[in-house]
């Protein structure tokens, strides 16, 4: 009886997956269905039809807001927390702690070290199911289960097999892409993107695209239909954080790939994601810093006469008085919501002034219905709106308000504070999530490390 049982619980478990993988409408649905939260009662949401997790940090500690409850929860009180990251469900979230990666309960009822975890800023959740994946620094690659307790951790490639620092689940949440390097001599490495199924009792990793030589491979993302993988080709005396490099995709189950452009900056953050097609924004252009010669480009695989695939580009915005940023697709992948400023020639070379005053504007794939997502007039002076993401219901964005960014702080600097914002896609309804954050600053590239304060799960 107990293994009939077992055997219908397997062939659930794998329909379930198989839907998630080839049927996007279904996969769409699941994303749209709001998880479900402990307590009941009267709630306050923040914005009618608003949902999602907002995590952050606050003088060291995390708290944790449930956007359709209007609750908010703290959920460490020790200090030394950054790099939140919220679980699908809101029901834990993992953060950095003197170099370790750490899990909590976001009720705050307990926490512990995730075994091997001396690299936080690798973990990643996935997408629906509550399991973080992140790499070692001892080469292996790992995935955790919170609701196992201390011991949910899951070797899924071993120390020793060459993981490197990215790792991403598909957004069905079976697979997970990675890399592979092993460095042979000075300039000189054999490196890999790899994809491996974790749904299996005894994953085996299967090679994406693989080179020797003096050029390395950065793996970005996966599209939102799981079908394609999206990695940097950058040579090994320039690889580095935001080095360039040729930005490629490749089929997942192994192909040539096709170049999307010959010259990107290798930063995650200018790369959108979300949707569940195959449909990705990105900001191109390889100069420095990134407010530099930048244009918004639409790009998505297509089928070739040759049985392969070729990449169809559209330009969306491509002034030379402004610089795109920070892309993002609602589920339905119809409308890009990004954040535009000043170009780094139009603010005088100055890289602080070209991170200043920047708006959150919408646009259709075509091209057509762009505007600002808020009334200029409805903003305040002196601050700067960056950093877009779609909720779940693809009627909402969450955004990050800068306070106080403006010339003369060295590489784009700090600037007084940060604010977490919600408003409907129509601009309407504007409201405060959170303020009185610390501004993480930018680098000398402009780039401004959001994730080391905040974190939303839609």
């Amino acid at each position: 009886m107990g293994r009939r049982i077992g055997l219908v619980f397997a062939a659930l478990s794998l329909g379930f997956i198989l839907a998630l993988i080839f049927f996007p409408s279904f996969r769409e649905t699941i994303r749209r269905t709001p998880p479900n939260r402990a307590g009941t009662g009267k709630t306050n949401p923040v914005l009618i039809g608003a949902m999602g997790y907002l995590g952050y940090v606050n003088e060291g500690d995390v708290y944790v807001i449930d956007i359709a409850q209007g609750s908010t929860s703290r959920v460490t009180r020790t200090g030394g927390a950054s790099r939140p990251k919220v679980s699908p469900g809101g029901q834990f979230v993992a953060f950095s702690r003197n170099n370790t990666l750490v899990i909590a309960h976001t009720d705050g009822s307990a926490e512990y070290q995730v075994p091997n975890g001396s690299r936080p800023e690798t973990a990643r959740w996935s997408f629906y199911n509550t399991a973080l994946v992140y790499t070692t620094a001892d080469g292996a690659l790992m995935t955790y289960d919170p609701r196992v307790g201390e011991n949910g951790a899951r070797q899924i490639d071993p120390p020793g097999s060459g993981v490197g620092t990215t790792a991403v689940w598909a957004a069905s949440g079976a697979r997970i892409a990675f890399e592979r390097r092993r460095p042979v001599r000075d300039g000189y490495s054999r490196e890999g993107i790899w994809v491996v199924d974790t749904t299996t009792r005894n994953p085996v990793a299967s090679p994406v695209y693989m080179t020797a030589g003096s050029t390395g491979l950065r793996l970005c993302c996966w599209t939102g239909n799981d079908q394609f993988i999206l990695f940097w080709q950058v040579p090994l005396s320039e690889d580095a954080p935001g080095a360039v490099g040729r930005l490629l995709i490749a089929a997942a189950s192994s192909s040539e790939p096709v170049e999307l452009t010959a010259s990107s900056l290798m930063l995650r953050a200018l790369v959108g994601a979300g949707g569940t097609g195959a449909v990705t924004p990105m900001i191109d252009g390889g100069e420095k810093p990134w407010t530099s010669r930048k244009k918004l480009v639409v790009t998505e695989p297509t089928s070739a006469p040759n049985g392969q695939f070729q990449v169809k580009r559209v330009v969306l915005e491509a002034s030379e008085q402004l610089s795109p940023g920070a892309p993002a697709l609602p589920l339905n992948g119809t409308t890009i919501a990004y954040s535009v400023g000043p170009s780094l020639a139009s603010a005088g070379n100055d890289v602080s002034r070209s991170l200043a005053n920047r708006r959150i504007w919408v646009v259709g794939l075509d091209g057509k219905q762009k505007r600002s997502l808020l009334p200029e007039a409805t903003v305040p002076q002196g601050v700067s709106d960056d950093q877009p993401e779609w909720a779940r219901d693809a009627k909402t964005i969450v955004y990050a308000r800068r306070i106080g960014t403006g010339s003369g702080n060295p590489g784009g600097g700090r600037g007084g504070q940060l604010e977490i914002w919600v408003a409907y896609a129509d601009g309407s309804n504007a409201r405060r999530l959170v303020g009185g954050l610390n501004d993480p600053g930018a680098n000398t590239l402009g780039v401004v490390e959001y994730d080391l304060v905040y974190d939303f799960q839609p």
